[in-house]
């Protein structure tokens, strides 16, 4: 079985005021990392059966953490598969918690690609959501990382608080600067459960209007496709042969494996998310029991609407042959949205300005599945 390798590193310095992906500001690494190697063994028998194609170490901020540690889990991970020969190993980092004597390290250990959370090349908008450095910082260390990686990644968020045409533009210059491999560029999505949420309810902090961002995310589209960057995913864009492997098994519901607590993994039909809570992970991996707080045995139709709603997402789209069990949806979906859905040598696929209406076209998705299955 081929298989992807996510681990989840959950330590941050601070928490940003917009993330809500599970953190927690703590430095107890060693037993953190102890009971991720008890989880691991908990997969022996699967992982005795995989060939691991990619490793991806995310947070969290996986920089703060010493390269001992994730250095130590690939050494557990090569010792416990039946093959371990990833062509791809990456690393979440962020500008202030990265130097050369890490970066040496990553390499030294087989990491090849590295991702930098970038979100902002402006010092207002980045003092604004709590990240702990500034521009020239930023600047900085991209060109270390640029120089010592020749597959990197840049992340960026629009949409922030403070953001403006100006904010745009330093990007768009940044990106022109210092020429990473793949771009990742996402939209702010505003989470109950952040601190975000609260100060805009308070009435503390704003947000830029809807059309100015969307004008925004069309003008850096069309400077990434300027600059020979393929979107080959809804929020991502890479130079041709420089896509995310990693993230590519998720997008074609491929088999995953998912470590740590918050991570989510699939395995054949089983698709799981571990329990989002330090306390409660490190108690039940430490009993031998599996962290899980969702786990579910997916059925026929229920993996080919996972299939085709990933899928979707993928310029390439999916085989219709792995989404046969949903035609009647898929024929409802080529006929309501007829301009932006597109079929052509056995595959369904959205164009362009599909993608630019992905959110409305997957929520219809689901609620026509929905609908046939009352």
């Amino acid at each position: 079985m081929k298989l992807a390798v996510y681990v989840h590193i959950p330590f941050c310095k601070n928490k940003c005021i917009y993330c809500d992906f599970y953190s927690v500001v703590s430095e107890d690494f060693e037993e953190y990392f102890s009971c991720l190697f008890k989880e691991i063994e908990l997969y022996e028998r699967v992982l005795q059966e995989s060939e691991i194609e990619t490793v991806y170490f995310g947070g969290g901020t996986p920089s703060i953490v010493s390269p001992f540690f994730p250095e130590k889990v690939i050494d557990f991970l090569e010792k416990k598969s039946h093959r371990f020969s990833p062509s791809e190993i990456t690393v979440e980092v962020n500008p202030e918690s990265i130097d050369r004597e890490k970066l040496r390290s990553y390499k030294a250990m087989g990491v090849n690609r590295i991702s930098l959370g970038v979100q902002a090349c402006d010092d207002v908008v980045l003092k604004k959501i709590g990240r702990l450095y500034n521009e020239k910082t930023l600047r900085e260390k991209a060109r270390l990382i640029l120089k010592e990686f020749e597959n990197v990644n840049f992340d960026f968020i629009l949409g922030l608080p403070c953001e403006t045409n100006e904010t745009l533009k330093k990007n768009l210059r940044f990106i022109e600067e210092f020429t990473p491999q793949h771009v990742s560029l996402y939209f702010l999505e505003v989470d109950e459960n952040t601190l975000l949420h609260n100060l805009l309810k308070k009435g503390l902090v704003t947000l830029p209007e809807a059309e100015e961002v969307e004008r925004r995310h069309d003008m850096f589209v069309e400077f990434l496709k300027f600059k020979s960057f393929v979107r080959y995913e809804i929020s991502n864009f890479a130079k041709p042969g420089n896509e995310s492997k990693h993230n590519l098994f998720y997008w074609r519901n491929r088999d995953y494996l998912g470590l740590g607590p918050s991570a989510g993994g699939h395995l054949g039909r089983f698709r799981y998310t571990n329990v989002s809570d330090l306390f409660a992970y490190t108690r039940m991996v430490k009993e031998g029991t599996f962290p899980y707080d969702y786990k579910h045995e997916n059925t026929e139709k229920e993996e080919a609407l996972e299939t085709l709603f990933m899928g979707l997402r993928l310029k390439e789209g999916v085989e219709l042959r792995r989404v046969e069990k949903l035609m009647s949806l898929v024929k409802k979906l080529r006929k309501r949205y007829s301009c932006y859905v597109k079929m052509k040598d056995g595959r369904i696929f959205l164009s362009e300005a599909g993608m630019d209406l992905s959110k409305k076209i997957f929520e219809d998705l689901i609620e026509w599945y929905r609908e046939a299955g009352k």
